[in-house]
């Protein structure tokens, strides 16, 4: 995997992070790397403000942080584990999405997660990528500013797509980079439904697509 900033600015770059999305980001990866190793990655990646100095847990845009802040932590944590960088950066999104579940009640219902057990496996991870969508561009527009998050059906499974990609903002790849997301997507997937599910990333805007899109498999893995 070779990744590089892209030769022209990225305007998907300049847009602002929710505050507590950064600070879950950067207790996953200490869980994952190690205090000390973090600090490595954020020293070495631009990133040293953030050095015993995370953003407070608040679903709020400060305009402290961008979505190019968020992408170089992405790309931080693949240069950092090397051949093992996927199964790792996906344990990392995973612990992202832990404290994410925890403090956003508004996108991870209790109560339509118990309702949800009546429903056929496929309609489950529906409901999970379609509040997620919901709440992500609901979120970011209270904040003021537009974000686009949408889920398709594709047949065999179901699309998660997203416009404006924090995990690759203002980078290139030579091939898709948004494993964060797939740890996500398959911790909120779980969380509804108890079964682990197939989780890819089909196109990459850092490798030239539109927009990053991931297909959640419609039935769990036996």
């Amino acid at each position: 995997m070779e990744i590089k900033d892209k030769p022209q600015q990225d305007p998907v770059a300049s847009l602002y992070l929710v505050d507590a999305y950064m600070r879950w980001a950067l207790l996953g990866a200490e869980e994952v790397v190690g205090k000390q190793g973090l600090t490595v990655l954020l020293r070495s990646h631009g990133l040293e403000r953030f050095i015993d100095n995370y953003p407070p847990e608040t679903l709020k845009i400060s305009g402290n942080i961008t979505l190019g802040d968020y992408a170089k932590l992405s790309a931080g944590l693949l240069t950092f584990f090397g051949r093992a960088g996927k199964s790792m950066v996906v344990r990392t999104g995973r612990l992202t999405s832990k404290y994410a579940i925890e403090k956003q009640s508004a996108v991870y219902n209790v109560a339509a997660k118990t309702a949800a057990k009546l429903l056929p496996w496929g309609m489950q991870v529906k409901m999970v990528l379609d509040s997620m969508a919901d709440g992500y561009n609901k979120l970011y527009a209270e904040n003021g500013q537009q974000l686009h998050f949408k889920v398709e059906d594709r047949g065999h499974a179901w699309a998660f797509i997203s416009l404006e990609c924090p995990l690759c903002a203002g980078k290139t790849s030579d091939v898709p980079m948004c494993w964060g997301r797939i740890g996500t997507l398959k911790e909120s997937v779980t969380w509804l439904t108890g079964r682990e599910f197939e989780v890819e990333e089909v196109e990459c805007r850092a490798t030239g697509s539109v927009a990053c899109v991931w297909e959640v498999s419609k039935s769990p893995r036996e």
